[in-house]
């Protein structure tokens, strides 16, 4: 494990959950990144650790990002798999956030590095984010979850989340909820459903996991500067149903649906918001 995780603190955690969420397939609407973003600028987040990517990605996939001005090299970024951690006083638990593009490569080693980590840091629970598209509205904040425990499952029916039924394909998510329950940690997951014509970040949905983690691990955070974003970015939805025909029925397709007035049949057509905005709307 000290091989593949560079630390930069090594502060005394209490209790501590962990969050885990990663971006590409398993992050629709940025659900689960731009949760654990949020939470980490506003707390004061610091970071704990890194973990090595080059046993992790693919780097003709992942490409490095680099800055070259007047011939001369200023900086290169790699895909990096961060670990930050935030103080929770109030809350009894602190809070420790992996947060990363999902691994290429080498899933269950990776899986066996976080364990680790659970165990050098007496972590209580083990939660991960994702996000979905869905047959759903985007002005609908629907988000459904998984657990390990009845008590978990009381406060998902408290507060509103659906329990999922799913068979299917996977992410490294199942992977992180099987060693959990091996280890014996609780563990629970949250997914933010976002519609299927939406690309981008979806703002509704990621204000209610960020208020939900907030209320479950007791530690207060304000959102208006997401909900500042989702007001601009519903105003500009509005102004392309005003113009678009095309996107309009789409829609109401979905209400229907939603209704119980249509059945769905087949895969319902994609419609991506981002092809009804002008470059100088976007």
């Amino acid at each position: 494990m000290e091989y593949n995780v560079r630390f930069n603190k090594r502060p005394h955690l209490l209790k501590p959950i962990m969050i885990i969420g990663f971006g590409g397939w398993s992050n629709a609407g940025n659900s689960a990144l731009k949760s654990i973003d949020y939470i980490i600028e506003k707390k004061g987040g610091k970071l704990l650790a890194k973990i090595n990517p080059d046993n992790l990605y693919q780097f003709t996939q992942n490409r490095p990002v680099i800055a070259i001005e007047e011939g001369r090299l200023k900086s290169v970024s790699q895909t990096e798999m961060l670990i930050y951690y935030m103080k929770n006083k109030r809350g009894g638990h602190d809070i420790i956030f992996i947060r990363g593009q999902e691994p290429d490569y080498r899933w269950n080693s990776f899986v066996d590095t976080i364990i680790a980590l659970c165990k050098k840091w007496d972590v209580s629970t083990i939660s991960s984010l994702g996000g979905m598209y869905d047959d759903i509205l985007h002005t609908e904040a629907i988000v459904s979850g998984v657990h390990s425990s009845e008590e978990w499952r009381d406060i998902f029916i408290k507060n509103d989340i659906n329990m999922i039924n799913y068979e299917g394909p996977s992410g490294i998510h199942s992977l992180i909820m099987e060693k959990s329950k091996q280890h014996s940690y609780p563990f629970f997951g949250f997914w933010g459903h976002t519609p299927l014509y939406l690309r981008g970040t979806n703002f509704r949905v990621v204000i209610r996991i960020v208020n939900l983690l907030a209320s479950l691990f007791s530690f207060s955070i304000e959102t208006s500067e997401l909900e500042t974003s989702l007001k601009e970015f519903e105003a500009q939805i509005e102004g392309i149903l005003d113009q678009n025909d095309e996107l309009k029925e789409h829609i109401e397709q979905i209400k229907k649906m939603r209704a119980g007035e249509d059945r769905k049949k087949g895969t319902p057509k994609v419609v991506n918001i981002k092809d009804f905005i002008r470059p100088n709307e976007s």
